[in-house]
């Protein structure tokens, strides 16, 4: 599969936290090294969102369509 664009949300459990910006990344989601890069993805949301002064108690990420915005992935970390 080719590397795709897609849309990254992340949450704080059931919580979107950052709701107002936009990130959006290109990816291959068969790509072997998936993990690390959504891994390091979390890792610098999470970051933004705690200097946010927003909740980060339980961090994942849900990979979406640009386009559609349906849901893909989840992600709480490898």
């Amino acid at each position: 599969m080719a590397a795709q664009t897609y849309r990254l949300r992340v949450y704080d459990g059931a919580y979107e936290v950052l709701h107002k910006r936009n990130y959006v990344v290109t990816l291959d989601l068969e790509y072997p090294g998936l993990d690390g890069v959504l891994d390091r993805q979390l890792q610098t949301l999470t970051r933004e969102a705690l200097a946010a002064n927003e909740p980060m108690d339980a961090p994942r990420l849900e990979v979406c369509d640009a386009r559609t915005g349906a849901k893909l992935l989840d992600w709480s970390g490898a």
